[in-house]
């Protein structure tokens, strides 16, 4: 049990999906008194979650200091550039696959995924995407995925990082960007202002609740498929016996049946794996991200 407050590290503006699983985390321990420490939630966001991960591993290994786990562990090592990965951390466990959503402007003249396709067909830099929060952030990839599935060169596309959903929202409203490419959970807060429009969700079937009247975009005829996912991971030194607590207090969580409510409410899929099976679902999608960096590669 850790014997001070805990930084819980986001590479994220405050906001957006990676930010919300910190602080949903956050009130379920405070809650349950699994963790009974204050844990404090930390937004360090920038290249690619590089930025909060390596502050991570500045605080040392005494079970004081975890992250948030994003698709950037694997795609990262794959792209480079000095970027951490998840060789560079302590995997702790896999909670759940999320998924993207597509969204315009209300007023925007892109009605459905077949007008996207018509317009970057003609040109592929005609529409901007924006995503948060950085180059091969699950979002970047699956925006890019969705554009090579159209048939369009999608290195000749346009691809903006923001910091975290909300300030692509805001760039999108601003004229800067065309469409967001944003985790599913951001999108109904946007969509309820009245001032955002959603086109279509990248998922293998259509999401419930207030996001059910939105095709997949397989639906509109573009066989676009990748899956986002979030976990937990810690310092490179953690030490075994720091490691395990915070496994157990996510497995106690994960258990709950108000994780459950969370987990529907935020449409996300429990796909929960922690030790070896975490390990080898790290090593399996830096396999098959490598594989998507060589078609999508490097763009604007």
């Amino acid at each position: 049990m850790p014997s001070r407050p805990v930084a819980f590290v986001v590479g994220s503006a405050a906001g957006g999906g990676i930010d919300l699983t910190a602080r949903l985390l956050q009130r379920m321990w405070e809650q349950s008194q699994i963790v009974k420490p204050p844990v404090v939630v930390i937004n360090k966001p920038g290249a690619g979650n590089t930025v909060a991960w390596k502050y991570l591993n500045e605080r040392g290994g005494d079970g004081h200091a975890i992250a948030v786990g994003t698709a950037n562990l694997v795609s990262n090592p794959v792209m480079g550039k000095n970027l951490l990965g998840y060789r560079e951390v302590t995997p702790l466990a896999l909670l759940f696959d999320d998924y993207f959503i597509l969204m315009v402007r209300t007023d925007s003249a892109l009605k459905s995924i077949a007008d996207v396709k018509q317009r970057l067909l003609q040109d592929p830099a005609a529409l901007a995407f924006g995503f948060g929060p950085g180059i091969g952030a699950g979002t970047h990839i699956a925006a890019a995925v969705a554009v090579k599935a159209m048939g369009v060169d999608v290195k000749k596309g346009r691809f903006i990082p923001y910091r975290n959903a909300g300030e692509a929202v805001a760039g999108m409203l601003s004229g800067q960007i065309d469409i967001v490419s944003g985790t599913a959970v951001t999108a109904p807060p946007f969509i309820g202002s009245g001032r955002v429009r959603a086109i279509g969700v990248i998922a293998p079937r259509r999401l419930p609740g207030q996001l059910a009247q939105v095709a997949t975009v397989k639906e509109q005829g573009v066989d676009a498929n990748f899956i986002n996912w979030r976990g937990v991971v810690g310092p490179k030194d953690m030490g075994k016996r720091q490691a395990a607590f915070w496994v157990r207090a996510l497995e106690q969580v994960s258990r709950s049946e108000a994780w459950q409510k969370e987990l529907e409410r935020n449409f996300w899929s429990k796909n929960f794996k922690t030790g070896s099976a975490f390990d080898r679902f790290l090593r399996d999608q830096e396999d098959a991200f490598r594989l998507i960096w060589a078609e999508i590669g490097v763009h604007n």
